[in-house]
């Protein structure tokens, strides 16, 4: 069970990468992807297309997921443990910025909520008492 949110949070995050490259990089030729979650079928029958910067972010973000020591593993926004490269950390905020508020408009849309609804909790959390 396990392996299977790990697997949905990867393809969420590849998906997003998919509309920021498109978005951003179209003057930049796209290959599919090819990493080991592609062959381990995560994408399902189609294979995100991506330019080369997107696509090694893309690997990094399967290696990262891959590695997280939580169990479920949380959204990597309220996560304390931030274990993604500054460089990566920033690229995957441009990406999220981009990406996130596209996701109500499509079968994302769930998961956009549950994203909205942890980011508040954290916060909640965090809040000092006075």
């Amino acid at each position: 069970m396990q392996w299977m949110q790990k697997a949905k949070d990867t393809e969420l995050a590849i998906r997003f990468t998919e509309w920021y490259c498109q978005a951003h990089h179209d003057a930049n030729p796209r290959v599919a992807l090819e990493s080991v979650a592609v062959d381990a079928g995560f994408y399902g029958k189609r294979t995100p297309l991506l330019c080369t910067d997107c696509a090694d972010f893309a690997r990094y973000v399967e290696q990262r997921t891959e590695a997280c020591p939580h169990k479920p593993k949380p959204f990597c926004a309220v996560c304390d443990i931030k274990c993604y490269k500054p460089d990566m950390a920033e690229y995957s905020r441009m990406v999220m910025r981009y990406s996130g508020p596209r996701s109500i408009f499509s079968r994302y849309v769930l998961r956009a909520l549950q994203h909205g609804l942890a980011s508040l909790r954290y916060r909640r959390r965090s809040k000092p008492v006075d």
